[in-house]
C-alpha cells in the first residue's frame, strides 16, 4: 500500500511540474517534435482511421459505455461495480474541467482535422479513456474469468487509451503534453480509487 502512496506522490509532483513547464512555454519543442513524428505519413486513409479511433474516447461513446456497464452490473446484482465505473468517470470529468479552467491552455495551431472549443490541457478524451478503460481493466484483473480471456481483455483495454491519445495528437486536437498530463492525472485517480476500493469495499 505504501508503494501506491509513493507512486501517487511522484505522479502528482510530475503533473504539477508539467503544468509549470507548460505555463512557461518550455514544452513547445517537445510538442512540435511529437506532432511531426505522429503526422509524417498523414493521408486520407490514416485520417479516417484516427477519426474512428478517437471516437472511442469521445463523450458520447464513454457515456454510453458507462450506462451499459451500470445497467449490466445492476442486472447481475453487482451494483457496486456499476457505481465504481460511473463514479470513476464522474470524478475524472470534474477534475478534467477544473484543471482546464485553471491552466487555460489554447488548442494547437496546427492543421486541425476535428473541431474543439474547450481548453486543451489536459485532454478530455484521454482522461476519459484512461479512467474508463483503466477501471474496467481493474475489474477484469480482479474477476474470475478464464485466464486467456482475461489476458486478451487486458491487452485491449491497455492499448485503446494509447491509440486514443495518439489520435488526438494526429488530428491536431491536442499537444503531446496534453495527452501525457491526462494520462498522469487519470492514473492518479485510478490509484486512489482502487486503493480505497481494495481497502474498504467488497466487490
Amino acid at each position: 500500500m505504501k508503494r501506491r502512496k509513493y507512486i501517487t506522490l511522484l505522479l502528482t509532483i510530475i503533473f504539477i511540474g508539467l503544468i509549470i513547464l507548460i505555463k512557461l512555454n518550455l514544452t513547445n519543442s517537445f510538442d512540435n517534435y511529437i506532432y511531426h513524428l505522429v503526422t509524417f505519413k498523414m493521408n486520407n486513409v490514416i485520417n479516417c482511421l484516427f477519426k474512428t479511433i478517437t471516437f472511442f474516447g469521445s463523450t458520447l461513446f464513454i457515456v454510453l459505455l458507462v450506462i451499459f456497464f451500470l445497467a449490466f452490473f445492476i442486472i447481475r446484482k453487482e451494483k457496486k461495480k456499476g457505481y465504481l465505473v460511473a463514479g470513476t468517470l464522474i470524478i475524472s470529468t470534474v477534475l478534467n474541467n477544473v484543471i482546464k479552467i485553471i491552466v487555460r491552455r489554447a488548442r494547437p495551431t496546427v492543421l486541425a482535422l476535428v473541431t474543439e472549443t474547450t481548453f486543451s490541457f489536459p485532454s478530455g478524451h484521454m482522461m476519459a479513456s484512461v479512467s474508463m478503460y483503466g477501471i474496467l481493466l481493474y475489474l477484469v484483473l480482479k474477476s474470475s474469468i478464464n485466464k486467456k480471456i482475461k489476458i486478451i481483455l487486458a491487452i485491449i483495454l491497455s492499448i485503446l487509451p494509447i491509440l486514443v491519445g495518439i489520435s488526438r495528437i494526429y488530428l491536431g486536437a491536442h499537444f503531446a503534453t496534453d495527452i501525457i498530463g491526462a494520462m498522469i492525472l487519470s492514473t492518479i485517480i485510478l490509484i486512489i480509487i482502487t486503493y480505497y476500493v481494495d481497502k474498504n469495499v467488497s466487490l
